[in-house]
């Protein structure tokens, strides 16, 4: 277990406070940019990209964690695969979102503190911090985007996949096997899987299809950075209930295999 694990496991996964210390130690060992975007309360959001990213550069990855504050592991896991990645995310244009929703991850409740599910919401620039983002993210474009999220009711981990090029999310769901299975349900919220995998070959009509049948109008992160932003989105998820620190491996493992598998790496 390392030492960021222990802390968590002694103090809490939804210290927020702590996290975003280590984050702001990390930035300034390594040299990266952070960017403030947004306050949410009395905590920050911001953006942490390297030289090539700032300077507008095309492609590499896009990540980002903590959206839903009751799936307290992907923060933790995004920050210990950057400690540990200096050297691979010296390679490539990177821009990380470490919290994208502070106060849920304090309370630790799915909306934000205006009780707003901000992964139903990214089309909407009325909302503050949507706005922030996007203004953020214009004319910005990478090879890979990762939304990292995790499932009350989920029992092993499954993938949503938004590919332009050839699929690779059977690939990354076998990598983390070693930490945790894969869900074995047919259907999640709706949709049919396979083996764990939902992956869609769309273009943008069957995608505001989709958005407006089955979820309802409101726009996911991943969806929206799909169709403006990214050539392959990835929505990796982990079963809240089990222990801490096996979801944060699992979500670690993933973030290293896609690494590879979008030969980032």
């Amino acid at each position: 277990m390392s030492a960021v694990e222990r802390n968590v496991e002694r103090r809490s996964g939804h210290d927020v406070g702590f996290l975003l210390d280590h984050w702001e130690e990390l930035i300034a060992k390594r040299g990266w940019k952070k960017t403030l975007i947004h306050n949410a309360g009395d905590w920050p959001v911001f953006a942490v990209e390297n030289g090539p990213a700032e300077a507008g550069e095309v492609g590499g990855i896009y990540v980002s964690a903590g959206v839903h504050g009751d799936e307290c592991a992907p923060p933790w896991a995004l920050l210990e695969w950057a400690e540990s990645h200096a050297k691979e995310l010296g390679q490539f244009p990177f821009l990380i979102f470490p919290c994208l929703n502070p106060q849920g991850i304090a309370e630790n409740t799915r909306v934000d503190g205006g009780g707003i599910d901000l992964n139903r919401n990214f089309q909407n620039a009325e909302i503050p911090i949507i706005a922030a983002w996007q203004n953020f993210l214009a004319k910005r474009k990478f090879r890979v985007a990762v939304n990292l999220h995790e499932d009350y009711d989920a029992t092993g981990t499954y993938l949503y996949e938004l590919a332009r090029s050839h699929s690779i999310g059977h690939r990354l769901l076998s990598a983390c096997e070693k930490w945790i299975a894969r869900e074995t349900v047919a259907e999640v919220d709706g949709s049919e899987f396979d083996n764990g995998l939902l992956c869609r070959e769309v273009d943008e009509n069957v995608l505001r299809q989709v958005v407006e049948e089955d979820l309802e109008g409101g726009w996911p992160e991943a969806i929206w950075l799909y169709l403006d932003h990214t050539e392959d989105s990835f929505t990796f998820e982990t079963p809240s209930e089990l222990e801490l620190s096996r979801r944060i491996a699992a979500h670690r493992e993933f973030l290293d295999e896609i690494l590879i598998a979008s030969s980032l790496r």
